[in-house]
């Protein structure tokens, strides 16, 4: 068994770098290939086996979904019946939804929907809607979120939108749990803290950004979703009180019983957060830990791990794709070695208690190792957040909310309780807020994974063989990984992906400028969703210049984002009320050790702008019309330029062969939303620049493109390639280096 858990393991891991899915028999007739080979060596024979089970598990499984993502996405026939999954998300433009397909090729899988003006939406309702469907993609940033990877563990096969007029209400369900949900919703109404009662009552997590940024900043963000952690203080209370019971009832079985009683009340808390991925994962565990109990069966934490692991891939292998699953049961393997390594042997209080420190250090220190491999970066309020709350929500906050949500769904009246709940969960709310106005994140940007992971491992290995050595070196590591961002970098641009919106963000170390050329149209607050990931995953902590499309709801956006980032108040202040040409003239001529050239800006809201970083130009026109082109290119200006961010998202309303025949590029750039209604970058522009043999990329393609320059040549990756797996589609492989022709 131990081998045929290792072989899911490793399987899982090798899967990531495969740059296709083998077909199903193909791995069937391998392990029969195979197995006449290896059958005298056992440990090896079940090691093929179970990466085996795993490949083909996740082989069949990525069949169903690509088979069921080509039947509705090909369909001739738009009405799709589907129902209601979570409670609708709510927003000014329109309401996010997340269906399940009820009937026809894609039944069971789940579609991400999006409703203009909606009637009452309802958790299990069922409805007949008439659907403008495309595949699940989203933006390729760093430090983005992935939702391709989502779609594939969550089941989502496409996205889209609800066709007005065109829907039916073909059942309201009102079920048990919609009935709780509203009677605790009701219960914590009037609190402060109702957005995080919510959250760990029913899982509903609605919370402001900087509730989410103060839990990033502060490492608290396990604390704030039902996960693994609640769902095992669930079951380890109703271990404790069925304990009591020993003495006072005398029943056959009754160590059996009093697990299976506390599997069901975990069971019931997961059902209340409708079995979330996370608590999924814990009531199998859980599950296979009763079983094992139950059975009397003696089995080690190692083993117990394997096999834990093992059986959550094999089920769902898909698993294997996302960070938070392989932060769980890698959380859970550094708690069992703790346990292991540090057993509690002294009684006394003074004992426990430093036993209780020196096991919170050595698992907040290796966690936050593993924070930087899955996250590239790691909170120094960590330690001292997890110190505080973790015990006081443990012990103190979680109990009294269990208490209040088990009274609330039995009916009583416990408006007291609930109001004691509130005070129990204030001093939480209270550091988040503090948290939020700090910016406590450090990346880890300049050192690779594989880097940090093999510095795990030997600190692992030395935990394990020389406990002091360890713990003396786990704190010098982490000042080790933050000083190596700080020798001076060479500079970098970002063509972020952020749909019909240029945004360009110019880089060198933890400084940088930022250039925004938004359509008119534009309503999307990219500050909080798209530019403060990027931000902290790059480790820009300033930004020195802030140029935007000159539009009062721009203004208002980038004023939300002086209060929630590190910007330069002079700067933004000054542009904030200055049209285009005024606005660009404001830069300096010189900034660090580039160049900064405004060449022309006519009637126009934005900069026609021309960076030169060495021997190398890039020119960015932004938002221009034709009049402004036309300027652009009779004029006796020198336009030239190494690198063109096409102008208008690639319109072939500019863009003119002339205009790139002055520029004379050896490469092209451009923002444009994936399977945008505009056609971008139109035909005859790629038409234009295949003639003068200009390459060309896309952000709808490559994701964030990034050109790092050095003296000798240009450095070019995209993040949709660099991102695993590898057997997602990718375009077409690019050069990673341009040499200079100039």
């Amino acid at each position: 068994m131990l081998g045929f858990c290792i072989g899911v393991i490793t399987a899982s891991l090798l899967s990531l770098f495969l740059p296709i899915v083998p077909p199903f028999f193909s791995i069937f007739f391998g392990i029969l290939f195979l197995l006449p080979f290896v059958w005298r060596w056992p440990l090896l024979m079940m090691f093929i086996l179970g990466a085996g089970c795993f490949m083909a598990s996740w082989s069949w499984q990525y069949q169903q979904y690509q088979t069921a993502r080509h039947a509705i996405l090909n369909a001739t026939d738009s009405t799709v019946i589907v129902r209601v999954n979570s409670q609708p998300k709510v927003y000014p433009e329109y309401t996010q939804l997340s269906a399940t397909v009820l009937r026809g090729p894609a039944a069971g899988f789940k579609l991400s929907l999006r409703w203009q003006q909606p009637p009452t939406l309802a958790v299990g309702q069922q409805w007949r809607l008439r659907l403008q469907l495309k595949p699940v993609h989203g933006y390729a940033n760093p430090g983005g979120f992935n939702r391709e990877n989502y779609g594939l563990v969550d089941g989502v096969v496409a996205a889209g939108h609800v066709i007005a007029g065109r829907h039916t209400l073909l059942k309201q369900h009102d079920s048990v749990r919609q009935r709780i949900v509203a009677r605790v919703e009701h219960a914590i109404e009037p609190y402060r803290t109702a957005s995080l009662l919510r959250a760990l009552a029913v899982g509903e997590r609605d919370f402001p950004p900087w509730l989410w940024q103060g839990a990033q900043h502060a490492g608290l963000g396990h604390l704030l979703a039902i996960s693994g952690l609640h769902i095992g203080l669930v079951f380890g209370w109703m271990l404790w009180l069925g304990s009591w019971s020993k003495g006072l009832l005398a029943v056959k079985r009754q160590q059996q019983l009093v697990l299976l009683l506390a599997l069901s009340a975990a069971l019931l808390y997961a059902w209340l957060a409708s079995f979330a991925i996370p608590t999924l994962r814990a009531s199998i565990g859980l599950a296979i830990l009763v079983i094992c109990r139950s059975q009397l069966l003696k089995t080690s934490l190692s083993r117990f791990w394997l096999l834990l692991v093992a059986l959550l891939l094999l089920i769902m292998p898909f698993w294997s794709l996302s960070a938070s699953f392989w932060l769980s049961v890698l959380a859970v393997a550094i708690i069992f070695l703790a346990m292991w390594r540090y057993p509690l042997t002294q009684f006394h209080w003074p004992g426990r208690l430093r036993w209780f420190l020196t096991f919170h250090l050595m698992l907040t220190l290796l966690m936050t190792l593993l924070g930087i491999i899955l996250f590239g970066g790691f909170s120094p309020l960590m330690l001292v957040s997890n110190l505080l709350f973790v015990p006081w929500c443990s012990l103190v906050a979680i109990p009294l909310l269990l208490l209040s949500l088990l009274l609330t769904a039995l009916g009583f009246p416990v408006a007291g309780l609930w109001h004691l709940t509130d005070s129990a969960f204030l001093p939480l709310l209270w550091w988040l807020e503090r948290s939020a106005q700090l910016p406590l994140w450090v990346p880890v940007v300049q050192v690779s994974g594989t880097a940090v992971a093999l510095l795990a491992a030997v600190l692992l290995v030395l935990l394990i063989f020389a406990r002091k050595a360890a713990l003396m070196l786990l704190p010098l590591s982490l000042l080790l990984l933050t000083g190596s961002t700080i020798h001076s970098p060479p500079w970098q641009i970002h063509l972020l992906d952020s749909g019909q919106r240029q945004l360009v963000l110019l880089q060198r170390g933890r400084r940088a400028v930022l250039y925004d050329a938004a359509p008119a149209q534009a309503s999307q607050d990219i500050a909080a969703d798209q530019l403060q990931p990027v931000l902290h995953q790059l480790g820009i902590h300033q930004l020195d210049y802030v140029l935007f499309r000159q539009q009062r709801s721009e203004r208002s956006r980038f004023w939300a984002l002086q209060r929630n980032y590190a910007v330069s108040r002079h700067n933004l202040a000054g542009f904030s009320q200055q049209p285009g040409e005024e606005l660009c003239a404001q830069l300096p001529a010189v900034y660090q050790d580039i160049r900064f050239e405004i060449l022309t800006a006519g009637a126009s809201d934005s900069c026609i702008l021309r960076i030169t970083i060495g021997p190398w130009r890039v020119l960015i026109p932004g938002n221009i019309d034709q009049t402004t082109e036309h300027a652009l290119v009779s004029g006796n200006s020198d336009v030239a330029a190494d690198i063109l961010i096409l102008a208008n998202n690639g319109s072939a309303a500019v863009n003119s062969l002339p205009l790139i025949q002055r520029v004379r590029p050896a490469l092209a750039l451009n923002a444009a939303a994936f399977m945008n209604g505009y056609q971008h970058p139109a035909a005859a522009v790629q038409r234009r620049l295949a003639l003068l043999q200009v390459p060309l990329l896309n952000t709808a393609d490559y994701g964030a493109i990034t050109i790092e320059f050095t003296d000798q040549n240009l450095r070019l990756s995209s993040r949709r390639r660099q991102r695993l797996p590898f057997w997602t589609e990718k375009p077409a492989a690019i050069a990673e280096t341009l040499a200079t022709t100039r």
